[in-house]
């Protein structure tokens, strides 16, 4: 997903040069300024940032936080600040790696795993504007309480 955003999270030249190598290999994509994609707020959050936005929403360092995601770019060093802040962290692979096993070749199968945590969740944050975000946020737009509130308090970042 970032090769597809044109935006730089500071993995110095190794992070540009993969990046820029996968936005290649489609013509399509346009020549983004990744400086300017993010004054403009087009860039995915980082993981950090979504910890200091998380925090700066009240949210405490005891909050149980489900990361719903693939492969992460960056891997656990890019993950690092977000646990720090958050040490109840968890992902599907640490929660059941061994039920996992079968699913591992299926990615829609993973990511249909991915989206009934979310949609069982009291609180769902995205750092996109992707499938899943716009799925969960038109199934809590359908399921109201009685009150006509929503059952789960979505707080979607585009």
């Amino acid at each position: 997903m970032l090769a597809f955003s044109g935006c730089y999270y500071g993995g110095g030249e190794k992070e540009r040069y993969e990046l820029g190598e996968i936005r290649k290999r489609w013509a399509t994509l346009p020549d983004l300024s990744p400086e300017g994609e993010r004054k403009r707020g087009k860039c995915p959050l980082t993981p950090h940032e979504v910890g200091l936005m998380l925090r700066a929403l009240g949210f405490a360092n005891d909050t149980y936080l489900y990361v719903a995601s693939g492969e992460i770019y960056g891997g656990e060093e890019t993950l690092r600040p977000l646990r720090e802040l958050f040490p109840n962290f968890y992902t599907k692979e640490m929660l059941a790696i061994e039920e996992l096993k079968p699913l591992l070749p299926f990615s829609s199968r993973l990511a249909a795993i991915d989206y009934i945590v979310c949609d069982e969740s009291d609180v769902f944050v995205t750092n996109n504007n992707g499938n899943m975000a716009k799925i969960l946020a038109g199934r809590s737009n359908q399921t109201k309480d009685e009150n006509g509130g929503h059952e789960l308090g979505y707080l979607q970042m585009c």
